[in-house]
């Protein structure tokens, strides 16, 4: 300190420019030699407290004499002043960047030399023992118990600076190559609020999403990548960085950031009219409103992507259009029909069915007609409703579905049912009853010996009533359900009770001797 001080007395702005000027840079290169022969002893505080003295010796070598502003003039002596100090600034970054090496030299140094003196340091692990700094043996520094020095310290932070892994930072850097949208996408995407805690979902203060450096890294450059191909006017490639960066955050997931990439996705391909992109943004936008159960949201993108895709005659894109919102209109029309709005399902329902042919897949095309004939029953449509479900029976006989064809089957016989074609319906539920069988359905075989039991029941055949709702009780117990297996014991008793009615009034108006017996041994009515 001393030092630097004796070179900022000796430059007095009284003197001369010239002899300024020559004393400043000989204390400069004092000030260089001294710095050399202290070694490792100089720090980063001694180099930063060199550079601002030589800063404020050439401002005092630049102004003019009794405190007045430099002449504008263009003269010889002005000139060599600006050239030396230009020639100090050169000297001075110079003297910084020596500095810095000798920095990580010692961190190095000190690191080589830890590992080496491992065992010592544990042994000693609770004492502060005295090191000796290696570019000078005459200085010791104590360094306590599982802590690091204060050149360590200063080192690790000069190159945590170095790095520059901040978000302030990286948002400098895209700035400074001129990269302003890619600013405007990263600040948006670094400074979005976290969504509230569910301890506390009243709570106003949220923090910013937590990204890690490795994204941080990721996002910045693949936005610099994606502008700089928009500029160059290479749309295909900028749309493909945006996508880039949307898939990795609908991965994470992160559904917010992937919907606004699939968004820039869009714009870019709506600027030069790529309808196939256009389409494919819309449709990951709607898979992104799917995987967030905003489902009107999701119908209206894939609508659109079903539509451009149609428009521009791109048919693989058209069958996944197609497809996806064949799902969403199904969850849609079932809130429906959980509402009570059975005209609206039924609506839904039907642009359900021609999405699914739009997909060319067999098996959503069997599952909405399936759904639209159930509709079609419930609103009393039962003539479609029987023609929807031999739709459905076909398709599932064609690709051999067991479960499918005994769905269809007793949805089938409801509607024959409903609409007094008994005959017909216990045909259906026959067939139901073998292919539920053949499939291991067992919900689907109480159901058809149930069904069959009641239509049995009403054409008076008691016998084989019985016979069939006692199958019916024993495959409700085979199952387990409680309320399924105390239904089915009321059942059976009923249609029993049924069956010995006739016989029971005979016995009360005509044999009083049986009733007696009956009544008081459980004697059989029969006997």
């Amino acid at each position: 300190s001393s030092h630097l001080g004796s070179s900022n007395v000796h430059c007095s702005r009284f003197e001369p420019a010239a002899s300024q000027q020559a004393r400043c840079a000989s204390n400069m290169a004092a000030d260089e030699d001294a710095s050399l022969v202290d070694g490792g002893d100089t720090d980063n505080g001694v180099a930063e407290a060199t550079i601002e003295s030589n800063t404020a010796t050439m401002l005092s070598a630049f102004q003019a004499p009794n405190g007045e502003e430099p002449s504008t003039a263009v003269d010889e002596p002005s000139a060599s002043a600006e050239a030396q100090i230009e020639d100090q600034t050169a000297q001075m970054l110079a003297a910084f960047s020596e500095a810095h090496e000798q920095v990580q030299a010692e961190q190095a140094q000190q690191d080589s030399g830890n590992a080496v003196d491992a065992q010592p340091e544990m042994a000693n692990e609770d004492d502060a023992s005295p090191r000796t700094d290696i570019s000078n043996p005459t200085k010791q520094e104590v360094v306590p118990s599982g802590g690091k020095s204060a050149t360590d310290s200063k080192g690790e932070d000069r190159l945590i600076k170095v790095k520059g892994l901040d978000k302030q930072q990286l948002c400098i850097d895209l700035l400074m190559v001129g990269c302003v949208q890619s600013f405007v996408d990263f600040f948006y995407i670094t400074h979005r609020r976290s969504a509230p805690n569910d301890a506390n979902p009243m709570e106003q203060d949220h923090k910013d999403v937590d990204i890690p450096e490795d994204t941080l890294m990721f996002l910045k450059e693949t936005l610099e990548v994606a502008e700089s191909a928009r500029r160059a006017s290479n749309y295909q490639h900028c749309f493909e960085s945006y996508n880039t960066l949307a898939e990795y955050f609908e991965k994470v997931p992160d559904l917010k950031s992937a919907m606004y990439f699939y968004q820039r996705c869009a714009d870019v391909a709506f600027e030069v009219n790529a309808r196939e992109s256009i389409s494919k943004a819309f449709l990951n936008l709607g898979t992104c409103e799917e995987q967030g159960n905003n489902w009107q949201s999701a119908m209206q993108f894939h609508e659109k992507a079903l539509h451009i895709a149609t428009s521009a005659d791109s048919l693989p894109l058209q069958i996944k259009a197609a497809s996806r919102l064949t799902q969403v209109y199904q969850v849609l029309a079932e809130n429906c029909g959980k509402e009570g709005r059975d005209r609206e399902a039924t609506e839904l329902y039907e642009r359900c069915k021609d999405c699914a042919q739009l997909s060319k897949d067999a098996n959503l095309e069997g599952i909405a007609c399936h759904k639209l004939g159930l509709s079609k029953y419930k609103t009393g449509h039962y003539d479609n409703a029987i023609e929807l479900q031999k739709q459905y029976l076909d398709i599932c006989r064609m690709h051999d579905d067991r479960v499918g064809e005994s769905a269809a089957r007793g949805a089938l016989a409801q509607a024959y049912e409903a609409i007094g074609s008994t005959q017909e319906a216990i045909k259906q539920l026959e067939n139901l009853l073998n292919v539920a069988s053949e499939a291991g359905e067992l919900k689907a075989q109480a159901n058809a010996c149930l069904n069959l039991g009641i239509l049995y029941n009403g054409r008076e055949d008691h016998e084989k009533s019985v016979e069939l709702l006692e199958q019916h009780f024993d495959l409700a117990r085979q199952i387990g359900d409680r309320k399924l297996i105390d239904s089915a014991r009321v059942v059976l008793g009923m249609v029993r009770g049924n069956g010995k009615l006739k016989s029971y009034i005979d016995l009360v108006n005509n044999d009083l001797d049986k009733l007696l017996k009956w009544k008081s041994k459980r004697a059989t009515l029969d006997t």
